[in-house]
């Protein structure tokens, strides 16, 4: 995992805590503009068919999990990231 993604994750987790930890402030906040009556209608009219065809297009669109093996695979020996095909690895000349 780079540094990158490890600084995401704990960006990520630090914004849930602060989000759950003023759950009922926001609630109230929400509340008190008048979001509640609007909420509901837009949940009720458009979220269930949305959030399926967004599922189902996402269900499509992902490769199965049995492709990436093949196409990245590490060398035995000097493990090397290996992009290619091909029966040997470009760094140290072992067969894969």
């Amino acid at each position: 995992m780079s540094i990158r993604s490890r600084k995401f994750v704990v960006a990520s987790i630090i914004a849930v805590v602060l989000v759950l930890a003023n759950t009922g402030m926001i609630v109230g906040w929400l509340q008190g503009i008048g979001l509640n009556p609007l909420a509901e209608h837009i949940r009720s009219e458009y979220v269930t068919g949305t959030a399926i065809a967004i599922i189902v297009a996402l269900l499509i669109l992902l490769p199965s999990r049995s492709v990436w093996p093949v196409l990245v695979r590490r060398c035995p020996v000097c493990d090397c990231l290996l992009l290619r095909w091909g029966r040997y690895c470009a760094e140290c000349g072992s067969r894969v």
